[in-house]
């Protein structure tokens, strides 16, 4: 599954089908010592189980079982849910309970793979939301993924009034590219006291 995909499933999913899925079971104690990985599943088979490949958010690929009664009598094939494994015993899978976790997991997985830097990521989570236009892009033939690297020239406006420029160079999903065209306008994020350095997020196309 490409990143990008990855990244909306996990969007969407995590605060839809597996709130809703969450509310239909009762908590089921977690082992202290055990850090479950994550991943996306979709469900393949439903008999007394439900059989599930999964994709991890490390790139792992395999076929797991999910036994909750509750949960299995509402899935049908072809249904996607986050879900979380031992890595020791990955063919037992259960629900992913912590969504912090999950968000965790998948950021380390962007800035191991190159698509953020830990930089960008900070800004992203801990910075200042605003919004920017796109007054110049250069493709710069670097990929990475099912991402293309880009030169970006930004108006990006500050949130008490007022407007400032700035540089970025970004990985986008090669299915957005149309979304940083001159004219567009895009999510920034930026420290108050720091103009000079952004970050851009643009949603899978």
């Amino acid at each position: 599954m490409p990143v990008a995909l990855l990244l909306t499933v996990l969007a969407v999913i995590g605060v839809g089908i597996s709130a809703t899925l969450l509310l239909s079971r009762p908590s089921q104690p977690v082992k202290p010592d055990v850090s479950p990985d994550v991943g996306v599943g979709t469900v393949s088979k439903i008999t007394d189980v439900a059989t599930i490949e999964v994709e991890s958010v490390t790139g792992l690929r395999f076929t797991g079982r999910l036994r909750d009664d509750p949960v299995t009598s509402t899935l049908r094939p072809g249904a996607v849910l986050l879900v979380a494994f031992d890595p020791a015993a990955r063919e037992h899978l259960s629900l992913a309970d912590d969504m912090l976790a999950v968000r965790a997991a998948f950021d380390q997985m962007l800035v191991d793979k190159g698509l953020l830097t830990g930089h960008q990521l900070d800004l992203i989570r801990h910075g200042t939301r605003s919004h920017g236009v796109i007054t110049g892009m250069r493709a710069t033939g670097e990929t990475r993924e099912d991402y293309r690297e880009v030169e970006l020239d930004v108006m990006v406006s500050r949130p008490g009034g007022g407007q400032f420029a700035v540089h970025e160079t970004a990985l986008i999903p090669a299915s957005s590219m149309a979304k940083v065209s001159p004219g567009s306008v895009v999510d920034t994020y930026f420290r108050l006291e720091d103009e000079t350095d952004i970050a851009v997020s643009v949603p899978p196309g």
